[in-house]
């Protein structure tokens, strides 16, 4: 049953039969057959087909938060008898954004190992759903995100601003707002990057039109603007040295949506958190503000 559980939570929370299989690494007929074993057993169809992925119906609204505590509560029998019989201290797993595993924590761990050199340290990449998933799995003890997301049985702790910036050649014209896009190429992360999609919903509240041209890695796209192939919008973050030094330029884009971009630590609501798992927050905490 629990394995059909996972396949009805992860299509009801992404939408998406084809996003649920990438989540849970199975085949999008393989999520199928499970969903109609477990309407079958409940006796209840629980999600329906719309042109843009699935939505759930009555039953499964009703179906869905009993889904999701009997998941949370395997999660953590596993937790406790890990914890029990030695194998869960002393360890800090990691889960984070890209671009947060790539630029904003890797100081930061140098310094924790440094400290505390008897506490091994696994970092996790993924995107946002995969991080909160290993979260709430007990496959890492604290998640790092850049957007603000809800979840049930996860707790937000806001760290630091980490503000979008418009980079352009040092030669090139200084940017300051999105409208100064217009006509313009747009050096961009591809598709089912977070970054991606953040800077796309942007461009489209504020109607502006520019040519996208894309790049696999954050770091072919500060190359490409290097030899002045276009200009990019990137979190102070991942062009801090490359400012500091003189081979880029950027200035914060004046018209953001929202509050801005804000990096957050994401832990689970229940229990106590691990002396390591605090301690290593308020090292993200004090670096970011020192520096």
């Amino acid at each position: 049953m629990l394995h059909l559980l996972e396949s009805f939570c992860a299509a009801a929370e992404t939408g998406s039969l084809n996003k649920a299989a990438e989540m849970l690494h199975l085949s999008q007929p393989a999520i199928t057959r499970q969903i109609k074993s477990l309407e079958a057993q409940l006796g209840a169809v629980l999600l329906t087909r719309t042109p843009r992925g699935v939505e759930l119906t009555p039953a499964g609204q009703a179906v869905l938060p009993h889904a999701r505590a009997a998941l949370a509560a395997v999660a953590a029998c596993r937790h406790a008898a890990a914890q029990a019989s030695g194998a869960g201290p002393g360890r800090l797993r990691i889960a984070a954004g890209m671009i947060i595993t790539l630029y904003t924590l890797p100081p930061v761990i140098t310094a924790f190992r440094e400290a505390y050199p008897a506490i091994p340290v696994d970092l996790r990449p993924g995107h946002n759903r995969e991080v909160l998933h290993q979260l709430l799995e007990y496959e890492a003890d604290v998640a790092f995100l850049a957007s603000r997301v809800s979840a049930p049985g996860v707790k937000a702790i806001k760290l630091f601003s980490d503000p979008m910036l418009l980079v352009t050649h040092p030669a090139a014209e200084p940017l300051e707002r999105l409208r100064d896009l217009a006509g313009r190429t747009l050096l961009v992360l591809q598709p089912g990057a977070g970054m991606r999609h953040e800077v796309e919903e942007a461009l489209t509240e504020h109607g502006v039109s520019c040519r996208l041209v894309e790049h696999p890695t954050v770091e072919t796209i500060k190359t490409a603007v290097m030899l002045q192939m276009g200009v990019t919008i990137l979190p102070a973050s991942a062009v801090r040295e490359e400012v500091r030094d003189g081979r880029l330029a950027a200035r914060p884009v004046a018209d953001w949506p929202g509050s801005g971009r804000t990096v957050h630590a994401y832990v689970r609501a229940e229990g106590v958190l691990p002396e390591q798992v605090r301690t290593f927050i308020h090292m993200v905490k004090q670096h970011y503000r020192d520096g």
